[in-house]
């Protein structure tokens, strides 16, 4: 999102120069106009991964548009800039108390105090169009940040159907097993239930009953840059351990030939390449040169199921070893 901001800056100090905005006569239209350079289309792209993510938060940044627009009648482009610059500065904490309506997107790098993530059933988490092992744990991804931006409370919920008086054949988020009582490894205590479009589940956090309760996970250590210590939140940069803007000591040779096996691997399957490797876990891996199983796992993006089917492949290739049916197919 760096790279949006930079052009909605680059549009709001040039105006009416900037050819994009010829036509733009609102300020919302100047903003689809300009992040429509930056990937943004009307119309969201098939699937999931980085492009689908890529276009959820350009999509957002069109919303507020609109909602800056609708507060703030006659705003300018440079408004909405000093607006999010702002936001940036306070970390886009509520200046208020009130309720914070967000998407997991666009929670990243967030926190309250108190959290409520509701509709946590299956086709919702995860979403039904996620299919391939790495959609799934995109989204098991998803609603870790979820779960990780509650300070003391966090409440977790899901209905048993879709409206009050429908079929109620909905069932919790598989992501939930061994966190909702019932399901193994419990912690917490029921929330109210009921049938219908009633949300069920369960809170945890501070109360009376908090030493009763199972001990909670231990705080996961917020992941810096390796290059310059900044605190990482976005998904991409968290995948390389750097900012995208520090200098990368990525092996040019190693990325280009995983490239190559990942579009053998993709044609194999028949599926896109980014569900092989994502181009950000190539750089990750080209840039660490892993060894040996272990230092593969390290890397974000790779997981269980991935090193046990592509792990000896990508360590052949680290290792400058010819990988079977890749080299000899160029």
């Amino acid at each position: 999102m760096r790279k949006a901001g930079v052009a909605l800056r680059g549009a709001a100090r040039f105006g009416g120069n900037d050819s994009l905005l010829d036509d733009a006569v609102d300020l919302p239209s100047q903003v689809r106009a300009v992040l429509s350079g930056e990937g943004w289309t009307p119309q969201p792209p098939a699937g999931s991964g980085a492009v689908r993510e890529r276009w959820e938060s350009l999509a957002a940044l069109v919303n507020l548009a609109q909602d800056f627009a609708a507060a703030r009648p006659g705003a300018t482009l440079s408004d909405l800039v000093a607006e999010l610059d702002e936001r940036a500065n306070a970390q886009h904490a509520p200046t208020v108390q009130g309720v914070t309506l967000a998407s997991l997107h666009s929670a990243k790098g967030l926190e309250w105090d108190v959290v409520f993530l509701v509709g946590l059933a299956e086709g919702m988490m995860p979403i039904t169009y996620a299919k391939t092992d790495e959609q799934i744990e995109e989204e098991r991804r998803l609603l870790y940040v979820g779960v990780t931006r509650a300070r003391e409370r966090l409440h977790l919920s899901w209905s048993l159907a879709r409206s009050p008086g429908s079929r109620p054949n909905r069932r919790p988020s598989r992501f939930l097993d061994g966190l909702r009582p019932g399901s193994g490894a419990a912690t917490g205590r029921p929330a109210a239930g009921g049938s219908g479009g009633v949300e069920r589940g369960f809170t945890r956090g501070a109360g009376p009953d908090r030493a009763s309760a199972a001990p909670r996970r231990r705080q996961r250590t917020p992941a810096r840059c390796r290059v310059c210590g900044r605190t990482l939140t976005d998904a991409g940069e968290m995948k390389l351990m750097r900012c995208e803007d520090c200098p990368s000591d990525m092996d040019e040779g190693i990325y280009e030939r995983l490239r190559e096996w990942r579009e053998v691997q993709a044609r194999r399957s028949g599926q896109p390449a980014f569900c092989v490797f994502t181009d950000k876990t190539l750089m990750a891996i080209a840039e660490s040169v892993p060894e040996d199983d272990h230092e593969l796992a390290r890397i974000p993006g790779v997981g269980a199921r991935k090193l046990t089917r592509y792990g000896a492949d990508v360590l052949a290739i680290c290792a400058g070893r010819p990988v079977s049916g890749v080299d000899e197919d160029g």
